[in-house]
């Protein structure tokens, strides 16, 4: 298994870590009236949806990086 290989299946298996996050979070009131009316813009995240949040823009971050340095070694 080459480097290149190894970049490539560590970006898949971010990808679907980071897939599954951003499915996991539990989001209220999506619908398309809430998103012009403002009501959730300001609030708070606590405990669980905190560290989900937290975790989303880890992975992403990560599978960013990953993704450049697939592209710059191939």
């Amino acid at each position: 298994m080459t480097f290149v290989d190894f970049l490539m299946v560590a970006t898949i298996i971010i990808a679907l870590a980071l897939t599954g996050v951003i499915l996991i979070q539990g989001h209220t009131d999506t619908g398309l009236g809430s998103v012009f009316s403002g009501a959730d813009i300001y609030r708070s995240r606590r405990g669980m949806e905190r560290t989900l949040f937290n975790l989303t823009f880890l992975l992403a971050g990560i599978f960013f990086l990953l993704a450049l340095v697939t592209v710059v070694f191939e």
